[in-house]
């Protein structure tokens, strides 16, 4: 298999409680990543404020981050789809993505209006009970190059290590399709932690860690992570 060889860029993921905690991650991990991902279902009360009250704190997070990419993700459970998808349509216009889960029954029209809204869209396919097979990568990755996204991410859990290898070949398959969308793929798990670092050389144009507080099984604070990504892509 022939390498790619391109470093993602790392993504930090911020799971907070409130605006200080949020400052504090941006102030101990800003500097180690290219873009900032809010995660905003663990804020506490976020989803009882008005559009303008949401706006404003959408603002002064996303002049926290000092221009990096700012990322903006809600993930209610299947029964809070509705809270879910005001709350990005809230973020549109102001967060530069939001991230918008494959099974989203409302996908093809939050799509449509955030291009209206001049904001870029991540669709993100979670699998958390097992790992997708290397056939399954590209297929769903086809799959979802199908609606209008700008970016696509798969995510899965690996079991062994040579899970999260089979994730990666799939992500490469669908990387050597002409005029693929930029992805990331990504293994969670203790197993899974060498698609964090090496996914570039898959095709994977970014990658998640978090900061003082862990969202996923496997993460890296973004310091450690950005330290391993020197190393390897030296």
């Amino acid at each position: 298999m022939k390498s790619v060889k391109k470093r993602p860029d790392i993504c930090l993921l911020l799971n907070c409680r409130t605006i200080e905690e949020i400052k504090a991650e941006l102030d101990l991990f800003g500097q180690d990543c290219q873009s900032v991902q809010w995660c905003a279902d663990k804020n506490s009360g976020v989803d009882h404020y008005s559009k303008e009250e949401f706006v404003q704190v959408l603002k002064l997070i996303k002049a926290m981050c000092h221009k990096k990419t700012f990322i903006f993700q809600y993930r209610g459970t299947e029964a809070e789809e509705e809270t879910t998808n005001r709350m990005l349509r809230y973020a549109m216009g102001t967060a530069d993505y939001i991230d918008i889960d494959w099974k989203n029954s409302q996908l093809k029209q939050l799509l449509k209006e955030a291009k209206r809204k001049r904001t870029k869209t991540l669709v993100t396919y979670h699998e958390l009970e097992r790992i997708l097979t290397k056939e399954e990568i590209a297929t769903e990755f086809i799959k979802m190059e199908k609606y209008p996204a700008d970016m696509l991410a798969i995510v899965s859990f690996a079991n062994e290590e040579k899970d999260a290898y089979a994730l990666l070949e799939g992500a490469y398959a669908y990387n050597q399709l002409k005029g693929h969308k930029p992805f990331l793929a990504i293994a969670m798990g203790e197993e899974g932690q060498a698609s964090r670092i090496c996914g570039g050389d898959f095709g994977s144009v970014m990658t998640y860690a978090c900061g003082s507080r862990s969202t996923a099984p496997g993460q890296f604070n973004a310091a450690d992570l950005k330290r391993y990504m020197d190393k390897y892509y030296k």
